[in-house]
Protein backbone atom coordinates (compact mmCIF):
# COMPACT_ATOMS: atom_id res chain seq x y z
CA UNK A 1 0.00 0.00 0.00
CA UNK A 2 1.35 3.68 -0.63
CA UNK A 3 2.06 5.94 1.42
CA UNK A 4 -1.05 8.10 -0.49
CA UNK A 5 -3.26 4.95 -0.41
CA UNK A 6 -2.27 4.53 3.62
CA UNK A 7 -3.15 8.32 4.13
CA UNK A 8 -6.38 8.08 2.69
CA UNK A 9 -7.04 4.82 4.31
CA UNK A 10 -6.12 6.24 7.56
CA UNK A 11 -8.32 9.56 7.13
CA UNK A 12 -11.47 7.43 6.32
CA UNK A 13 -10.90 5.58 9.43
CA UNK A 14 -10.74 8.60 11.42
CA UNK A 15 -13.95 9.89 10.24
CA UNK A 16 -16.04 6.74 10.26
CA UNK A 17 -14.82 6.67 14.12
CA UNK A 18 -16.08 10.53 14.75
CA UNK A 19 -19.47 9.31 12.75
CA UNK A 20 -19.90 5.64 14.86
CA UNK A 21 -18.87 7.95 18.14
CA UNK A 22 -21.55 10.68 16.94
CA UNK A 23 -24.40 8.18 16.15
CA UNK A 24 -23.60 5.89 19.85
CA UNK A 25 -23.30 9.49 21.93
CA UNK A 26 -26.62 10.64 20.18
CA UNK A 27 -28.21 7.01 21.08
CA UNK A 28 -27.01 7.23 24.68
CA UNK A 29 -28.17 10.38 25.23
CA UNK A 30 -31.39 10.59 23.86
CA UNK A 31 -33.36 9.02 26.80
CA UNK A 32 -32.63 12.31 28.70
CA UNK A 33 -32.87 14.56 25.65
CA UNK A 34 -36.41 13.01 25.27
CA UNK A 35 -37.22 13.39 28.54
CA UNK A 36 -36.62 17.19 29.13
CA UNK A 37 -37.98 18.02 25.85
CA UNK A 38 -41.42 16.23 26.85
CA UNK A 39 -41.18 17.92 30.36
CA UNK A 40 -40.44 21.48 28.21
CA UNK A 41 -43.49 20.31 26.00
CA UNK A 42 -45.74 19.28 29.31
CA UNK A 43 -44.51 22.11 31.11
CA UNK A 44 -43.75 19.40 33.55
CA UNK A 45 -39.96 20.38 34.22
CA UNK A 46 -40.55 21.19 37.88
CA UNK A 47 -41.79 17.37 38.10
CA UNK A 48 -38.36 15.52 37.25
CA UNK A 49 -36.91 13.87 39.93
CA UNK A 50 -33.63 15.11 41.71
CA UNK A 51 -31.72 12.20 41.00
CA UNK A 52 -32.72 12.10 37.46
CA UNK A 53 -31.85 16.16 36.90
CA UNK A 54 -28.01 15.02 38.21
CA UNK A 55 -27.87 12.08 36.12
CA UNK A 56 -28.87 13.80 33.25
CA UNK A 57 -26.38 16.68 33.71
CA UNK A 58 -23.74 14.09 34.48
CA UNK A 59 -24.63 12.23 31.29
CA UNK A 60 -24.57 15.29 28.94
CA UNK A 61 -21.50 16.32 30.33
CA UNK A 62 -19.85 13.12 29.48
CA UNK A 63 -21.04 13.09 26.30
CA UNK A 64 -19.78 16.66 25.32
CA UNK A 65 -16.29 15.46 26.82
CA UNK A 66 -16.67 12.42 24.31
CA UNK A 67 -18.03 14.59 21.38
CA UNK A 68 -14.86 17.30 22.51
CA UNK A 69 -12.33 14.21 22.07
CA UNK A 70 -13.73 13.11 19.07
CA UNK A 71 -13.51 17.03 17.62
CA UNK A 72 -9.71 16.99 18.70
CA UNK A 73 -9.28 13.40 16.82
CA UNK A 74 -10.82 15.25 13.20
CA UNK A 75 -8.71 18.14 14.11
CA UNK A 76 -4.96 16.62 14.44
CA UNK A 77 -6.11 14.03 11.14
CA UNK A 78 -4.10 15.18 8.21
CA UNK A 79 -6.47 14.19 5.32
CA UNK A 80 -5.43 13.58 1.50
CA UNK A 81 -5.15 16.61 -0.85
CA UNK A 82 -7.78 16.07 -2.92
CA UNK A 83 -10.00 16.25 0.54
CA UNK A 84 -8.64 19.24 2.40
CA UNK A 85 -11.78 21.62 1.39
CA UNK A 86 -14.05 18.98 2.71
CA UNK A 87 -11.99 18.43 5.63
CA UNK A 88 -12.18 22.11 6.65
CA UNK A 89 -16.00 22.23 6.00
CA UNK A 90 -16.28 18.76 7.84
CA UNK A 91 -14.51 20.09 10.66
CA UNK A 92 -16.36 23.86 10.70
CA UNK A 93 -19.72 21.92 10.91
CA UNK A 94 -18.87 19.22 13.54
CA UNK A 95 -17.27 22.17 15.48
CA UNK A 96 -20.67 23.70 15.43
CA UNK A 97 -21.92 20.68 16.16
CA UNK A 98 -20.19 19.96 19.25
CA UNK A 99 -20.75 23.71 20.16
CA UNK A 100 -24.15 23.17 20.68
CA UNK A 101 -24.05 19.67 22.46
CA UNK A 102 -22.00 22.21 25.03
CA UNK A 103 -24.93 24.83 24.85
CA UNK A 104 -27.46 22.18 25.44
CA UNK A 105 -25.63 20.38 28.48
CA UNK A 106 -25.51 24.19 29.71
CA UNK A 107 -28.95 24.78 29.38
CA UNK A 108 -30.02 22.13 31.87
CA UNK A 109 -29.01 23.68 35.55
CA UNK A 110 -29.17 20.45 38.05
CA UNK A 111 -28.78 22.46 41.11
CA UNK A 112 -31.64 24.61 40.21
CA UNK A 113 -34.10 22.13 38.60
CA UNK A 114 -34.21 23.93 35.76
CA UNK A 115 -33.94 24.38 31.81
CA UNK A 116 -33.19 27.67 29.88
CA UNK A 117 -35.66 26.19 27.52
CA UNK A 118 -34.95 29.27 24.94
CA UNK A 119 -31.05 28.33 25.15
CA UNK A 120 -31.98 24.45 24.82
CA UNK A 121 -34.23 25.10 21.96
CA UNK A 122 -30.82 27.57 20.01
CA UNK A 123 -28.77 24.47 20.88
CA UNK A 124 -31.07 21.54 19.34
CA UNK A 125 -31.69 23.92 16.32
CA UNK A 126 -27.76 24.62 16.07
CA UNK A 127 -27.23 20.71 16.30
CA UNK A 128 -29.64 20.10 13.35
CA UNK A 129 -28.31 22.53 11.28
CA UNK A 130 -24.47 21.57 12.04
CA UNK A 131 -26.00 17.49 11.96
CA UNK A 132 -27.31 18.28 8.08
CA UNK A 133 -23.72 20.56 7.19
CA UNK A 134 -21.81 17.29 8.53
CA UNK A 135 -24.42 14.79 6.43
CA UNK A 136 -23.91 16.82 3.31
CA UNK A 137 -19.84 16.83 4.19
CA UNK A 138 -19.85 13.22 4.83
CA UNK A 139 -21.67 12.14 1.47
CA UNK A 140 -19.00 14.40 -0.30
CA UNK A 141 -16.37 12.84 1.00
CA UNK A 142 -17.33 9.36 0.43
CA UNK A 143 -17.37 10.21 -3.34
CA UNK A 144 -14.20 11.87 -3.03
CA UNK A 145 -12.33 9.16 -1.49
CA UNK A 146 -13.53 6.07 -3.08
Amino acid sequence: MSKAQQLKTHYAHVVDSMIQTTQNLTSQLNGDYELIKQAIATDTVSEIANDQWLSIKKNFNAGVADYQKSLETLKDVRPPAKAMGLQHSLLAAYTDYVAGCGAMADAVDAEKHTVDVSAFTAAEKQQDQASEAMNKQVSRLSSVLS
